[in-house]
């Protein structure tokens, strides 16, 4: 089992009453029920979070498809040629700066 700290709550007197029922009929303790239902309450949460991602997901698949549909595909590699192109413009740049320090 993992390490157990303390917490300290406050609950209604009436759920209190109907903790201390279910732990006597299940012949556990309130905290072990406590413990399951905090580790529920998380797993939900978890989960519904992995759902909105997968839905973020799709939702980007979609668009990315929309787009490909509509504009097609770039088949070349995007991040070679948009270094190639920065070169040249610095080498231009470099260039330029090279070829007006030379007319002085």
């Amino acid at each position: 089992m993992a390490e157990l700290v303390r917490m300290q709550m406050m609950i209604e007197k009436q759920d209190q009453i109907k903790l201390q029922q279910i732990a006597r009929t299940q012949g556990t303790s309130v905290s072990e029920i406590l413990r399951k239902l905090v580790k529920t309450y998380l797993d939900e949460q978890h989960r519904a979070e992995v759902e909105r991602f997968q839905a973020m997901l799709e939702q980007v698949e979609e668009i990315r498809q929309r787009n490909a549909a509509r504009y097609g595909v770039y088949s070349g590699d995007l991040l070679r040629a948009v270094r190639e192109e920065h070169e040249r413009e610095k080498d231009e740049q470099w260039q330029s700066l090279s070829s007006t320090q030379a007319s002085s």
